[in-house]
């Protein structure tokens, strides 16, 4: 038998809402916005280059219902032209685009052979595509919340076939993400199948051991915000004799988010990191192969200048552009600035803190205090993190008497240190103080 390619993606989110774009300047925002529509346009026109035999998506097509028509209308589009050259679509649904949320709907084509796209919510559902010797076995969310394990009931692989599991799941021991169909890898290999091809999570993971049944995340096709960063796409599963298999990541993103982490603990001025950014650059636009390049900057550390980096951080934001303009001539777009700096000397202070306890902690208090008293950075560094505080806290508890926070006054600063010292000797020993 030749050789046979399936083109696994997920998590597709298309036309998501990019929150907020609008407060960012200079960004890129109708490129932006249309991220997801031409990440999945690649997907569609490297199937057909490729002539792959089958494309699968693991789950979260949608975002969830449509706002308007054109989000369907579009992947009706995308989907009909890979079934004009002959390659059948089958899809899951996963918690964004569940059968309960999508009120919504539009006829999509029936595949070469006239079965749906998409599989069922109501039991495990499959597509046999006897010319490839190909079985997909996969079960759409009926809801948006589904915590029972899914793959439970997938049925025993059928002999002679390259047996495909398609399925939305966080996978156990997946941190940060809701735990939707949870199951364990074991599970899963334990099904006998040759591939499964997940979605949910979307960073892109190999989730078994050397020369187990491959159980892999392919991530999502398009970054929608910095928590996404790297390279999205789909992986292009090439299926061999007996059943042996390769993979390869292909790239489908059209604006690519990264993030730029400089420690300033040895920084002797500003330009040591506007020098470590440009250095950083022109390897990252390599990487980004001609994409659009957006940038967070995290400056972290003890340091010196911490004063200076929060006091200028409007220019440092400027000059940081500057150097993206240099290198990219447009390119690159800076999402956001955050210095999250402190005084040197801080970490000397949190030492003793750490290390001491009853009397001795109430010396190391007192430094604290005195330190601050007399550090004017230190100081600085207190002031922009009262100042973020106080900008959260809800308008309800704002007196109308209460003056405007005025924490460039010295002397307000200094009657808060003085208040703060007592209730910090306090809290050493409550006991003592509820008597």
């Amino acid at each position: 038998m030749k050789l046979r390619r399936i083109l696994h993606a997920a998590d597709i989110h298309l036309d998501s809402p990019m929150l907020r774009l609008e407060e960012y300047e200079g960004a890129p925002v109708e490129q932006i916005r249309s991220a997801t529509r031409s990440a999945l346009a690649k997907m569609v026109d490297l199937a057909i280059g490729e002539s792959v035999d089958l494309v699968v998506i693991a789950g979260d097509l949608y975002d969830g219902d449509w706002n308007e028509f054109s989000t369907g209308l579009y992947f009706v589009r995308e989907s009909t032209r890979l079934i004009r050259h002959g390659i059948p679509l089958v899809v899951i649904r996963g918690n964004h685009d569940a059968a309960n949320l999508m009120t919504q709907s539009l006829p999509l084509p029936l595949n070469p052979d006239g079965t749906s796209i998409m599989l069922d919510h109501a039991q495990v559902d499959r597509r046999i595509f006897e010319k490839l010797g190909v079985v997909i076995h996969g079960r759409s969310f009926a809801t948006r919340a589904v915590t029972e394990d899914l793959s439970l009931a997938y049925p025993p692989p059928i002999q002679g076939m390259f047996n495909l599991g398609l399925l939305h799941t966080c996978l156990t021991g997946a941190d940060g993400h809701a735990n939707y169909s949870p199951c364990n890898p074991k599970q899963l290999q334990d099904k006998g199948y040759d591939y499964w091809a997940l979605g949910h999570i979307h960073d892109r993971r190999e989730c078994h051991q050397s020369g187990e049944t491959p159980i892999v995340f392919s991530g999502n096709i398009q970054g929608r915000n910095i928590r996404e960063v790297g390279a999205k796409g789909c992986v292009i599963v090439t299926i061999g004799d007996n059943n042996d298999l390769t993979t390869r990541f292909e790239p489908l993103d059209v604006v690519r988010w990264q993030s730029f982490d400089h420690d300033a603990s040895q920084d002797e001025s500003r330009d040591d990191l506007i020098n470590a950014f440009a250095d950083w650059l022109p390897n990252q636009l390599q990487l980004a192969e001609n994409r659009s390049l957006a940038v967070r900057v995290n400056v972290t550390g003890g340091t010196q200048l911490s004063n200076q980096y929060h006091r200028s951080s409007d220019l440092l934001v400027n000059e940081l552009r500057s150097i993206a303009i240099q290198h990219s001539g447009g390119q690159v777009w800076l999402e956001n600035l955050k210095v999250r700096t402190k005084p040197s000397n801080f970490a000397t202070i949190e030492s003793a803190l750490d290390e001491t306890e009853g009397d001795d902690a109430r010396h190391a208090i007192s430094h604290v205090i005195n330190a601050l008293r007399s550090d004017e950075s230190a100081q600085a560094s207190l002031i922009m993190s009262l100042k973020s505080l106080w900008k959260r806290l809800p308008a309800e508890l704002m007196a109308e008497e209460i003056d405007s926070f005025q924490l460039e006054n010295p002397d307000l600063v200094a009657s808060w240190l003085t208040a703060a010292e007592p209730i910090l000797l306090s809290k050493l020993n409550p006991s003592e103080d509820a008597s």
